[in-house]
């Protein structure tokens, strides 16, 4: 009995299944440890699901199938208060939570009174 020779499959070349490539949307804080808020494979999808659940800040963010990152601030403005994309690249590992933030004002140039 002869044995055929077996073609790799795209799991055998590449160690991952060949399957759908998904868009995930991921909680920001560091408590959640980047919690899978949703996902889809359509990246108009994920976005306007973020856009509709976290329009004001870095709640959550966009991960693409990648690995890039970016996170959308409906008020985000450029220099001088110029309009700027409301999609940016966005650092997980960074991001403080508005509660771990400094309190504004609270910097070496604030004023102590003696």
């Amino acid at each position: 009995m002869a044995t055929t020779p077996t073609t790799p499959t795209a799991k055998d070349m590449t160690g991952k299944s060949s399957g759908p490539q998904w868009y995930r949307v991921r909680s920001s804080f560091p408590i959640d440890q980047k919690r899978v808020l949703f996902r889809s494979v359509s990246q108009r999808r994920a976005e306007q699901w973020l856009m509709n659940r976290f329009p004001r800040g870095e709640e959550a963010y966009l991960e693409t199938p990648s690995g890039q990152t970016s996170a959308y601030v409906v008020e985000r403005q450029g220099e001088h208060g110029t309009d700027a994309d409301p999609w940016q690249p966005f650092d997980p590992e960074t991001w403080l939570p508005p509660a771990e933030q400094e309190p504004p004002g609270q910097d070496q140039w604030t004023d102590v009174e003696s």
